[in-house]
């Protein structure tokens, strides 16, 4: 979606983007949309704007929208669809020169290594993987898949930052990105097995990754859980701020 402005001499200046829908192979579709009060005095204001979304979208069957809350909904009641399923996150993000970031060698306990995973760990991982997403990830719509699973851990340890963390040789916890932009990198897939919390093992998992994602001079972000109390008193200890509501909506499995 593009908007036209006019000079002061009533000339057309160049057209600017002001919007876009993402539309994935998969079926997934992330709409980044103008704020309302830009559109004011836009040719994307109202009724316009629903207009070139459902121009752009209608012929494209979605099967998840998935973006900040107010993006989704707009998306949604333009081309009048309901989801069967949707689950609501807080996107969060922080400065690249935030200096909260902690030094990975100063936090967890004795026996706890942490280091960069690669796709000889594939197998290691694969169980943490399968938890993560049978806890964090499947909704009431959707079925745990052995296959998907274990392709979507190999893809990130080949193109993605992975960080593992040992007790006594066993592998407790992980975290990494699942997406990197031009100069950002989105976080996810952190978790650790059940038994293990509140010792420290996300922190020094974190504090890993982050010092990777500093290191490259890249921004981090994430989305989390409102319920997940843990984790965002966690991430706002490392500095992370609280920028509005994600959301992620499915209309079939």
């Amino acid at each position: 979606m593009v908007d036209g402005e006019e000079s002061a001499a009533g000339e057309s200046l160049p057209l600017r983007i002001a919007g876009a829908i993402l539309c994935h192979p998969t079926r997934l579709v992330f709409p980044i949309f103008p704020a309302p009060d830009a559109c004011e005095d836009s040719e994307l204001g109202g009724s316009a704007l629903d207009r070139d979304i459902s121009l752009l979208a209608s012929s494209f069957p979605a099967a998840s929208v998935i973006g900040m809350e107010e993006d989704v909904v707009r998306y949604e009641e333009a081309l009048g669809l309901s989801p069967r399923a949707s689950v609501a996150y807080r996107m969060m993000t922080k400065a690249a020169a935030d200096p909260s970031i902690p030094d990975p060698s100063r936090i967890g306990y004795p026996g706890l290594s942490v280091h960069r995973a690669f796709p000889e760990d594939l197998e290691a991982l694969l169980p943490l993987q399968e938890a993560y997403e049978r806890e964090e990830v499947l909704t009431r719509i959707h079925a745990f898949n052995p296959a998907a699973c274990k392709a979507s851990l190999a893809r990130a340890l080949e193109r993605q930052l992975v960080f593992a963390a040992k007790e006594g040789g066993v592998v407790i916890g992980k975290a990494g990105t699942n997406a990197r932009g031009f100069s950002v990198d989105q976080i996810g897939g952190v978790y650790t097995l059940p038994a293990r919390r509140g010792r420290g093992v996300a922190s020094a998992l974190m504090g890993a990754l982050l010092a990777e994602i500093g290191g490259q001079g890249r921004v981090p972000a994430l989305f989390v859980k409102p319920t997940n109390a843990a984790a965002r008193v966690l991430y706002r200890a490392l500095g992370f701020e609280d920028i509005g509501n994600y959301r992620a909506d499915y209309f079939e499995a």
